[in-house]
Formats: C-alpha cells, sequence, structure tokens
C-alpha cells in the first residue's frame, strides 16, 4: 500500500482577465507559453493547460504582467 497521491498536472483551466484601458500592452510570450487565447475591448480569455488554479492564474500574469485575472475555473 502506498501513501502517496498523485495530482493530475494536466487539467485544462479558463482564465479571465483584463487587459489595463488607454495604454501599451507588455507581452511576454515564449515557445513554452502555448495555449489558446482570445482578446477582445480590453478583456481577454486563456484555455491553459496547469497543474492548478493558481499556476495557471501566474502563467497568464507572466506573459501580460498589467493583466488583472478575474478568474480561474477548471474546463
Amino acid at each position: 500500500m502506498s501513501n502517496v497521491i498523485n495530482f493530475s498536472t494536466n487539467i485544462s483551466y479558463k482564465v479571465l482577465f483584463n487587459l489595463p484601458d488607454d495604454k501599451v500592452i507588455e507581452v511576454h510570450k515564449t515557445a513554452q507559453d502555448n495555449f489558446d487565447l482570445e482578446i477582445s475591448q480590453g478583456k481577454g480569455v486563456a484555455y491553459i493547460r496547469a497543474s492548478g488554479k493558481t499556476n495557471a492564474a501566474n502563467r497568464i500574469q507572466k506573459v501580460f504582467p498589467s493583466a488583472e485575472i478575474v478568474e480561474a475555473t477548471p474546463v
């Protein structure tokens, strides 16, 4: 019998975020930041695979440092 719990590291999350108005958007996207992204009128939605809500939100925050994360939910 084992006491090891295996947590899934490959869950899809939907992260909603707001971008600042009337500002130049700073983007730091690399090849490792592989996720689907939709941006319209200062609001964004990203579909990202991560090990948890916080990790998913942090990955979006890394790409868009000035973004305000609204919520991250499993898809």
